[in-house]
């Protein structure tokens, strides 16, 4: 331990002795505050304090995070919270820690257990702190992050051209942070309670025409690898996605039931579900080979294990049948786009694709409109063939308009 007075310049030139894993630097200026600069370089502001006569150390922040004239101003209005809840009778060191608490600590907190709750995820959550939310919120109290701040970030990264559902992303993980604040305690209302998202759909949609379809399904029944032509079969006629599809097996598919049980586990909603298997995707199965394996249902057949990527073979294959830009996932769009054309409502397509929220479904209300406009054009082609009709020609039962 030192006693030095801290300043802007020394903040960042303060060592750790040789030999010595920390130590700290205690400001002459602000009693109780310091600096522990470790052996790593790591440099971060500390309030030490006495709460039930035990020592109690509150993180101010990291120098990058916080100046130190705004440290200083941290710990007197601390000591003032201190003073006050004291005089209530309520103090005690989790009421110190929590007031003092930052949008890192809760991080810091909240990251270990992302890792063990969405792990799919994980890695795209520290991407979106680390990059933008950290520099921006990060050395904030909880209590003082505001809902307009959101806000207001949210159109600063619009204007910095990232799209609408990236800023949505980075919304909904600051809503998420302080839902977790609000579970574990440390606040009564979610600071991003009530936040506006964009909602705003940005996906690419690789629709086909009748024609391209005709052409891609005479390369899928003549095209030699076989096993991607009936995974790429099986997309287009359950409208599953290509993980759930290269994860299938025998033993979740009942052929006799016309209907194949997707595990928790291999769905994107870790929700097991069911997807009924159509007349097409039941002809799929019965041309697959069962002695190439009898565990997967889609085998590599050079390696006699499930597929890994199948990007190489698919491409050849989609450039053979003249669509270049058709990705697998397109696969099921077509599906879906070919349940609404065919007069299926929204409400089932999204039952048969698995989403958890309907209004992702709503991509494909513009096809479910051209459906409907033809139902209703149907009426104007019957009204017209009446009113070209010679008198004597008019049926005795024709509708009264």
């Amino acid at each position: 331990m030192a006693i030095v007075k801290l300043t802007p310049s020394n903040l960042t030139s303060l060592k750790c002795p040789v030999g010595k894993q920390r130590v700290e630097f205690c400001d002459t200026d602000t009693p109780g505050l310091y600096l522990l600069v470790t052996e790593a370089g790591t440099r971060t502001l500390y309030w030490r304090t006495k709460v039930d006569s035990k020592t109690t150390h509150l993180k101010i922040g990291r120098i990058s995070e916080i100046t130190l004239a705004d440290a200083r101003a941290e710990v007197r209005r601390l000591k003032e919270q201190q003073t006050s809840a004291a005089k209530q009778g309520n103090l005690s060191s989790d009421v110190l820690r929590i007031e003092a608490m930052t949008l890192s600590d809760l991080w810091e907190e909240y990251y270990p257990f992302a890792q063990s709750t969405v792990p799919r995820s994980v890695k795209r959550l520290e991407q979106l702190w680390r990059i933008r939310i950290k520099p921006r919120f990060g050395s904030m109290r909880l209590r003082d992050i505001q809902l307009r701040q959101i806000q207001t970030f949210m159109m600063d990264l619009r204007k910095e051209g990232l799209s609408a559902a990236s800023a949505d992303y980075h919304a909904a993980l600051l809503r998420r942070l302080g839902n977790m604040a609000v579970r574990w305690g440390y606040l009564d209302v979610n600071f991003a309670k009530g936040i506006q998202l964009y909602h705003e759909f940005n996906g690419v949609e690789n629709i086909l025409t009748d024609e391209q379809l005709k052409t891609l399904l005479e390369v899928l029944h003549t095209d030699s690898n076989r096993p991607i032509c009936h995974l790429a079969l099986f997309l287009l006629s359950t409208g599953c996605r290509l993980s759930e599809a290269l994860n299938a097996k025998w033993s979740n598919v009942n052929e006799a039931n016309k209907l194949w049980m997707v595990p928790a586990a291999n769905s994107k909603s870790k929700r097991s579900r069911s997807i009924p298997l159509s007349e097409s995707a039941l002809d799929v199965l019965k041309q697959i080979d069962k002695k190439e394996s009898d565990v997967y249902v889609f085998t590599n057949r050079k390696t006699g294990t499930k597929w890994v990527n199948t990007f190489k073979p698919w491409n050849r294959i989609r450039n053979k049948a003249g669509v270049p830009f058709l990705r697998c996932h397109d696969l099921r769009h077509g599906f879906a786009s070919l349940c609404v054309q065919n007069g299926r409502s929204l409400y089932e397509v999204s039952k048969l694709l698995g989403h958890a929220d309907t209004r992702t479904t709503q991509r494909y209300a513009h096809l479910n409109e051209k459906t409907l406009l033809e139902a209703a054009n149907s009426v104007t082609s019957k009204i017209s063939a009446v009113m070209q009709m010679k008198p004597k020609e008019v049926p005795s039962d024709a509708a009264v308009v």
